[in-house]
């Protein structure tokens, strides 16, 4: 199926303290929307790591029209737009029950080697002519590459804990997320609606590592960068409007 659809409730521990869908938990749900619709066209986990390979989420751009609230069932779609040089690309869209647009999303992925974690080219076992390929763009662009701003502050220092990783190991995408989040000033984040997020996945961190968290204020926008020593592990952009 080049679209697959899938419904979901937001449960109790998906929200947050305004009773709405956590951005982070939000992402679990991208992760494994992700998974299912590529096994179920034969290149997804199962099928990659028996070649040795896997699939690595790279870039992200999400734009949140509203936030779904604790018991409300949600529909969500994905496709996938084929490749773009080293990227594969992927769409989804959410909607509440009433066709109503809640969040748009664009994500780039890359394919690595399981042993050299070394970036394979993507058109050697997933070609633009294969037939799942469904062009149709959600957001227009793909998820930018992002530039830190000059002079972040560290704002958090975290060490990757067991909790953090997962069966690819290394910490799971939507920990950089949730780390970014609890970055920010706790008076400010209970004030405001996260309208935006783009996210870009540079280097992968393991169990036991420290990682520093930057960040930058600016207007309506909050830069967090996760840095190990001094190699950028993630970047995080966070766009907001008051409540």
């Amino acid at each position: 199926m080049k679209v697959f659809q899938e419904s979901f409730c937001v449960k109790s521990y998906e929200t947050d303290m305004n009773a709405l869908l956590k951005p982070c938990s939000f992402m679990h749900h991208l992760q494994e929307m992700a998974n299912l619709h590529a096994a179920s066209l034969g290149f997804g986990y199962d099928n990659l790591i028996e070649k040795g390979i896997l699939w690595v989420l790279s870039r992200v751009h999400v734009k949140f029209y509203r936030m779904p609230a604790w018991r409300e069932e949600v529909i969500m779609e994905t496709w996938h737009k084929g490749s773009e040089k080293l990227f594969g690309l992927r769409d989804y869209k959410m909607d509440d029950l009433f066709g109503n647009r809640l969040a748009e999303i664009t994500s780039s992925w890359l394919i690595i080697g399981t042993a050299s974690r070394r970036l394979q080219r993507i058109e050697q076992h997933l070609g633009n002519d294969h037939p799942s390929v469904n062009k149709v763009d959600i957001i227009s662009e793909p998820a930018p590459k992002l530039i830190s701003p000059e002079n972040m502050t560290l704002t958090a220092r975290r060490r990757v804990e067991y909790s953090d990783m997962d069966l690819n190991l290394h910490t799971n995408n939507t920990r950089y997320l949730e780390w970014a989040i609890d970055s920010v000033d706790q008076e400010l984040i209970k004030e405001i609606f996260i309208s935006e997020i783009i996210i870009n996945f540079n280097s992968e961190s393991r169990m036991g590592e420290e990682i520093d968290i930057y960040s930058s204020v600016a207007g309506e926008s909050i830069f967090v960068e996760a840095r190990r020593g001094e190699t950028s592990v993630a970047q995080i952009q966070l766009k907001y409007q008051k409540r």
